[in-house]
């Protein structure tokens, strides 16, 4: 009597402790005597079968099982004609998939695409085949990395199942290494197989090894295919980055995301197919390898601009590069990085003489970019990178495909400090940034990481420490003004810094004599609620912005560099003024006559209002001329302090003025002008 043939699962639940009674095929695999493949053969114990199937073969029956719910494999085993289309995560993946699908029934025809034949592997191939074994009462099977790229489309239709099968998890892994080796093994990680393809977990599955020999070596495989970009060793992680902003939340968020679905939640599928957009150098690229670094996978960088270097922009040869690309990063895992995707033009705009051209170039990349986030290996991550979102075709921004742009803007004064010690990785430690940051204001990214690698070098080449002054010396240009000029600028900025904070109008942030555009200097500061000042506080900022032209006048003279331009001090200055008389209610009278610029147009055309004006401010330079000769040696002292340095930080000023006052109230000589006097 005929022992009992056992089914895939059974088998796997069974072997090696317990009899099971399976054919040996033709091939030597052990398949034969599952129900539906092939003749019955002589019955094997199952030693023979571990002796005769092959690694790939076991990994494949047990992926399968650990895969598929066991009703969907109950329908697969029922006899009437079927209809069953796989998706799986790369071309390596496809024969072994389909041969052990054969374990469970004959097919009339398997189908086997994964891309790589231009021709038959198309949609439109093998539909009448396909259409005549359905109608006939047939089953046919169709294995594909992308089944709607590459299945017949009378397949797809058709089908009477669907499903996906993914990388084999710590059950289907444990299975196979116990009927390899005959062993159970020990505790096996959730990502021991990591970025590794088919062959690459079947190369480490060996018959004649031990259980503990398999999971070292499926360990090291993976660890190495994670630390293979060695060009990620110098990036930061994304919860170190600095500077990005709404993009740098996005990375946070999706990096959580991803790791929260290694532990059992849902693919977070919407945010790991995006575009970041932004100026060049604002660390697009680097935040993408970021992302990888902070995951522990690989990256695939690639271009538009190389899919045509590489080729001769043939339109074949294009979409088999394309085609390479994806297919590698799908195997790979990790991230896919697309960089200057707005080289692909937008087919509505496109040049009528080579708009068929692009229509199918971009045609392809969409079709290709569908087929990659619907399969399994939708769990790659895939990033854009543009200067100009606006250029791109909206059909790839659409949701399903790179669903959403991330802008990343100029970073700000806090970031670029932030950037700063990243890059330093420890030199200036004790030094405040806080100045360096503010005359850098506009940098992007990358200037950024240059200033720190070039004053680093400048240091190397003279064999000492890296000083503020060698940070400083990458960021703005020589000095080429003369001592005398620079001295007067500097006190200039001086008095501003030191009447803002004795007026307590402001907090100074930094001052700095470097020339920059119109300006020889610039004192910034974080001001008071400038929309709710009273007359006495409007007052005092005025002073404290005519303090410049005061100690030009109290140190030297007063020349037209102190006025002349809509954004210099004078201008800003009556401006307030007029606002102050016309706008504001905080004059001589309560009459509102328009805004700033309006009661500035009353200058010009009432005599009237341009005498209180004019009063106004005379009198208010008359107290900052007060305030300036009152504490001349404390300016003077912050401005050599700047001539030195050429930008200091707002707490060294305060520390400054606090010195000269802790003297005072001390009772220690004063020099002829006394302390500091508000």
């Amino acid at each position: 009597m005929k022992k009992q043939t056992k089914t895939p699962a059974q088998v796997l639940k069974t072997l090696p402790r317990k009899a099971a009674h399976v054919v040996i095929d033709a091939e030597g695999d052990g398949l034969d005597g599952y129900p539906g493949y092939g003749e019955q053969a002589e019955t094997a114990t199952p030693e023979q079968v571990l002796a005769s199937a092959s690694v790939s073969t076991i990994l494949a029956i047990a992926t399968v099982n650990a895969t598929l719910p066991s009703r969907v494999i109950a329908r697969i085993l029922t006899p009437p004609s079927l209809a069953l289309v796989v998706g799986v995560p790369g071309a390596d993946w496809v024969s072994p998939i389909a041969h052990a699908l054969t374990s469970f029934r004959a097919w009339t025809e398997v189908l086997k695409r994964d891309g790589s034949k231009k021709v038959s592997d198309k949609g439109s191939v093998g539909n009448d085949f396909v259409a005549g074994a359905l109608a006939a009462g047939r089953s046919v099977l169709g294995v594909s990395t992308a089944p709607d790229r590459y299945l017949p489309a009378a397949l797809m239709t058709a089908a009477d199942l669907r499903v996906d099968i993914g990388a084999p998890n710590a059950r289907a892994i444990r299975a196979t290494i116990r009927l390899v080796t005959g062993r159970r093994g020990g505790p096996i990680p959730v990502d021991i197989i990591r970025g590794l393809s088919f062959d690459e977990i079947t190369a480490c599955l060996r018959k004649g090894s031990t259980s503990r020999d398999c999971i070292r070596r499926l360990k090291a495989a993976s660890a190495s295919k994670r630390s293979a970009c060695s060009d990620l060793a110098d990036v930061p992680l994304v919860e170190d980055t600095w500077g990005y902003g709404p993009a740098g939340d996005h990375a946070r968020a999706l990096v959580e995301a991803v790791k929260a679905h290694r532990l059992g939640a849902p693919w977070p599928a919407a945010g790991t197919r995006f575009v970041l957009a932004g100026p060049p150098g604002t660390g697009k690229t680097s935040l993408a390898r970021s992302i990888a670094k902070s995951l522990g996978v690989g990256i695939t960088a690639t271009s538009v601009s190389s899919w045509f270097a590489q080729t001769g922009g043939y339109l074949n040869d294009i979409c088999r590069k394309v085609d390479e690309i994806f297919l590698e990063a799908s195997q790979a895992g990790g991230v896919l990085l697309i960089d200057e995707i707005d080289s692909l033009p937008n087919r509505e705009t496109c040049d009528s003489r080579h708009r068929e051209y692009w229509v199918n170039v971009v045609s392809h990349i969409l079709t290709t970019l569908d087929g990659a986030v619907s399969s399994p290996a939708s769990k790659l991550i895939i990033i854009g990178a543009t200067n100009f979102p606006e250029r791109l075709d909206p059909a790839l921004t659409r949701p399903g495909r790179l669903d959403r742009i991330v802008r990343i803007d100029l970073p700000d004064e806090v970031a670029i400090q932030g950037i700063l010690r990243q890059h330093l990785a420890g030199d200036l430690d004790d030094q405040d940034l806080a100045p360096i940051a503010a005359i850098g204001a506009g940098a992007t990214g990358a200037d950024i990481a240059g200033w720190a690698s070039g004053a680093r070098m400048v240091a190397a080449a003279a064999k000492r420490p890296m000083t503020m002054m060698d940070l400083l010396a990458r960021i703005v240009p020589p000095e080429t003004r003369s001592p005398a000029e620079q001295l007067s600028v500097a006190r200039h900025e001086a008095s501003h810094a030191v009447a803002l904070e004795l007026k307590g109008a402001a907090d100074v942030t930094t001052v700095s004599i470097v020339a920059k555009g119109e300006f020889a200097g610039r004192t910034s500061s974080r001001l008071n609620d400038t929309s709710k000042m009273s007359p006495s506080e409007l007052d005092d900022l005025i002073v404290c912005i005519l303090a410049g032209r005061a100690a030009d006048q109290h140190f030297g003279a007063v020349t037209s560099g102190s006025a002349g331009g809509s954004r210099s001090d004078l201008a800003h200055a009556t401006a307030l003024v007029a606002g102050k008389h016309a706008s504001w209610g905080l004059g001589k009278s309560l009459l509102y006559r328009g805004d700033q610029d309006d009661a500035l147009a009353l200058i010009r055309f009432d005599p009237a209002f341009r005498r209180t004006c004019e009063e106004d401010l005379s009198r208010l330079y008359e107290v900052s001329r007060d305030l300036v000769s009152r504490n001349g040696d404390l300016i003077d002292r912050i401005a050599h302090r700047l001539v030195e340095c050429r930008v200091i930080g707002g707490a060294e000023v305060r520390a400054i003025i606090a010195d000269a006052t802790t003297a005072l109230a001390k009772g220690a000589p004063q020099s002829r002008k006394g302390g500091p006097h508000a």
